[in-house]
């Protein structure tokens, strides 16, 4: 792996694979959801809608020459917008690396944003956040969301509202790209078989030449521990929905390498949490956990689908649980367990060109770039008195928080 810096800001990430046949190029931009304000709400992902439409050399963008240029080089374009960053990324043959960095650049640095484009949008956008109100998972997601970051950026919704989109003029969405399409919030990362030289010379020739602007103050992140809430909503469901969870490490903490084993062994599927749920009382349909990482802190969430008459119950199950871990609850099976259940996930997550450059992306742009080689290591570090201190620390029956979403009471009206 090769990290360079350039004279404008920029950062790249070169990493080479002699025995890949495929390639991805991707380009990180540290903007989204958390950077908008109220009048903004949305304008990172409705940005990124439009990036695609035509930019200085490539006018028709993916109805036109830059989808034939990729399509006749055996590649597929795509991108994705998170709270903290917009991604764009082409995973082409090995041959098409070069091509690919040079569209890559003139799309994100000369985007035309055509009216007509960005009116078609609109109505493409609009119509995904209506989708997602039908959606009760992405509702309580929102939700909970709201909860755990309580005034602060991240409770930010990635797709924004239908009010700001239908009303945001080109001026504005021309100013919001010049604004945090900066090359100092850029990363590029190259993952496959490709020379290191040619490829950090075309970089400098085209992302190189983006010229350096003044970068906007981060948003605050940190967020403080706040008491729990119990909210619940009735709607148009058959079942219950409910998401549990409280605030954990941010991505730049040590306790970021303990995070995902904790949470392993809290819910995965092979837990006692899992098979009390599922297995023995039967009380939910489904239940996952997981570790969503965030800048400032992350969060441990439990996610359950039930019948409703199971509500309370569920959550005092979780309680328990939890707090059995904390007293001494994970035996030295539980813990080798998990940590092979980590290994594989983690291999699996490492086996593309893409895979390799969406991971390495990530975590340099969340200031981190060491996790990725340290990861492994650390797992394997820990024993079963880290599992405990850890839930010690983050856990408070007084900061977890359940967001429900249950079916509406027939009252015989």
């Amino acid at each position: 792996m090769k990290i360079m810096k350039y004279k404008n800001g920029l950062t790249s990430v070169l990493i080479d694979n002699k025995y890949s046949l495929t390639g991805c190029v991707a380009v990180f931009v540290q903007v989204g959801s958390v950077d908008e304000k109220p009048h903004q709400a949305g304008l990172s992902h409705f940005l990124e809608h439009l990036m695609f439409n035509g930019s200085k050399n490539y006018r028709d963008g993916c109805l036109g020459l830059l989808c034939n240029n990729i399509e006749n080089i055996g590649g597929y374009i795509n991108a994705c917008t998170s709270k903290e960053y917009t991604m764009y990324y082409i995973t082409i043959q090995r041959n098409g690396i070069e091509s690919s960095i040079e569209m890559l650049a003139d799309t994100v640095q000369n985007p035309l944003f055509p009216q007509n484009e960005i009116d078609m949008e609109r109505k493409v956008v609009i119509e995904e956040i209506q989708r997602n109100f039908d959606d009760p998972v992405s509702v309580l997601y929102e939700k909970f969301y709201e909860i755990i970051y309580n005034g602060k950026a991240l409770k930010n919704a990635i797709l924004g509202t239908s009010q700001v989109i239908e009303s945001v003029s080109r001026d504005e969405m021309l100013d919001y790209h010049k604004m945090h399409y900066v090359p100092e919030k850029m990363i590029v990362v190259v993952s496959g078989d490709f020379d290191m030289i040619s490829v950090d010379r075309l970089i400098r020739k085209t992302f190189g030449k983006f010229k350096r602007e003044t970068v906007l103050e981060d948003p605050l992140f940190v967020e403080k521990v706040c008491e729990g809430k119990d909210i619940v909503t009735y709607g148009k469901v058959e079942i219950g929905y409910m998401f549990t969870g409280f605030l954990g490490p941010g991505t730049n903490e040590e306790d970021i390498y303990l995070a995902n084993l904790a949470v392993k062994i809290l819910g995965g599927k092979s837990s006692k949490l899992y098979r009390v749920l599922c297995d023995e009382k039967h009380l939910v349909y489904s239940m996952d956990s997981c570790f969503i990482t965030e800048k400032g802190g992350g969060n441990i969430c439990i996610m359950s689908t039930f019948d409703p008459k199971y509500f309370e119950e569920i959550k005092n199950e979780i309680t328990k649980q939890i707090e059995n871990i904390i007293n001494g609850g994970v035996t030295e099976n539980e813990l080798n367990r998990a940590k092979l259940l980590i290994k594989t996930d983690w291999n699996f997550s490492l086996e593309t060109p893409y895979d390799i450059a969406s991971i390495n992306g990530y975590w340099h742009l969340m200031g981190n770039p060491e996790f990725v080689t340290k990861y492994i290591k650390k797992v394997e570090s820990f024993n079963v008195s880290d599992i405990f201190g850890f839930f010690k620390k983050y856990y408070s029956p007084l900061t977890i928080s359940n967001v429900a979403l249950l079916p509406k009471v027939d009252n015989g009206m």
